[in-house]
């Protein structure tokens, strides 16, 4: 017998950003708690068999179709603002019925990061909901978790004005990746010497887990525009996905599915140029990203999950159209009202980033993005909810 309290993490496994938030919580909990707490992982596959499997299945394939953009983005769009966040309607609540029924069983204090899971289960566990984005679109807006994380007091404002008691929603700090945070300083000074520098410049670029070819097309064409004229990116990437065939078959780019090497890493970027770090899971993701970061001036990616990434740790954003999805829209509002991101709007605008790049840098807007993005607002968001998460399931 164990004398550890148990804590459900509920993923649903569909795209990057919900997982990612609570990956970072499993972390925490482990780094910090694990003496006391034990984790219980679940996902809504694996708990589901039958017709509710078929289901989740076809919602995490609308997911990838409408992530697209274009007529399913469009139509993801319409389906997602049908839905309202504290109701159940029939495919909802044959979703549900197995993870409720695991549930009654395995009641447990639970933490999920998709708004759509808190009304299928609050009424028989706990709920906490970690609400990562720092926007909040009307899908998010629900009413049942006991207590709602978010990562700015901004964010938790749109909670409370819509109805939900204040000693309920938190404010935790931005949820930025723990190997990320702890190098923030020393990778931001590094970053202000080089912009100031006026040396060539190394971008990151990021799609989000679907791979719009619409953004997928812009970056290859902003990479074209670079590598012409002496630049440098590091493409992180799924493996065996669009992004990496579309580089390989553009570029012949050399492919690394490790960024162990330092000093390999190194010369390769600056004698090829444009390099490909692949990965097959999150955990790769997070190693190259953890290993390449402090060598990267400004990154290219969708106003998805990573936007945490320049409101905290003082890197640039270039944000990519189309904006896709009910958080892109309006993370991006907030990006370009903070001053840390500029953005490719059109294929001709990818086709000249690099005299949009050297405009950015003689200027000094580069510089001031990323001073922009840098101690305005906690980073440590996962050490907060961790504790917090202690404190109450230790409480209870």
């Amino acid at each position: 017998m164990t004398d550890k309290l148990r804590l459900n993490i509920l993923y649903t496994e569909i795209g990057r950003g919900h997982p990612f938030y609570l990956d970072g919580i499993c972390d925490e909990i482990r780094t910090q708690y694990s003496s006391h707490i034990e984790l219980n992982i679940l996902d809504v596959f694996g708990l589901s068999r039958g017709v509710p499997l078929l289901l989740w299945k076809l919602v995490r394939h609308f997911y990838k179709k409408g992530s697209q953009g274009g007529f399913w983005g469009r139509l993801y769009a319409y389906v997602r603002g049908q839905h309202r966040p504290c109701h159940l309607g029939i495919i909802e609540k044959i979703l549900a019925r197995p993870i409720r029924n695991y549930l009654r069983n395995n009641s447990s204090p639970t933490v999920v990061a998709h708004p759509l899971l808190v009304p299928m289960i609050s009424d028989i566990v706990d709920v906490y909901y970690q609400h990562g984005e720092i926007s909040v679109p009307a899908i998010s807006l629900v009413s049942g978790a006991k207590m709602i994380y978010a990562p700015l007091e901004e964010t938790s404002h749109k909670f409370t004005e819509y109805g939900l008691p204040a000693d309920r929603v938190v404010a935790t700090g931005l949820c930025i990746e723990k190997f990320l945070v702890d190098s923030a300083e020393l990778n931001f000074n590094d970053r202000l010497l080089r912009l100031n520098s006026g040396e060539n410049l190394i971008g990151g670029f990021f799609s989000s887990g679907a791979e719009p070819i619409a953004h997928i097309e812009k970056m290859v064409k902003a990479l074209g525009s670079l590598r012409k004229n002496g630049q440098m990116g590091l493409i992180f990437c799924r493996s065996k996905g669009e992004f990496e065939s579309a580089i390989i078959r553009q570029f012949q780019a050399k492919v690394f599915e490790t960024a162990t090497d330092e000093g390999k890493i190194l010369e390769e970027i600056r004698s090829n140029k444009i390099l490909i770090f692949s990965h097959s899971d999150r955990q790769i993701e997070n190693r190259n990203t953890q290993a390449l970061f402090k060598y990267l001036d400004y990154f290219m990616s969708p106003s998805h999950e990573r936007s945490n990434w320049a409101l905290g740790l003082g890197i640039p954003m270039i944000i990519l159209h189309p904006l896709i999805g009910p958080f892109s829209s309006i993370n991006r509002s907030i990006l370009l009202e903070a001053n840390v991101a500029e953005e490719i709007i059109s294929d001709d605008e990818a086709d000249c980033f690099y005299e949009k790049l050297g405009l950015m840098s003689k200027s000094g807007k580069l510089l001031l993005m990323a001073k922009n993005g840098y101690g305005k607002y906690r980073i440590d968001g996962f050490k907060i909810i961790g504790n917090l998460l202690n404190k109450k399931i230790c409480k209870n």
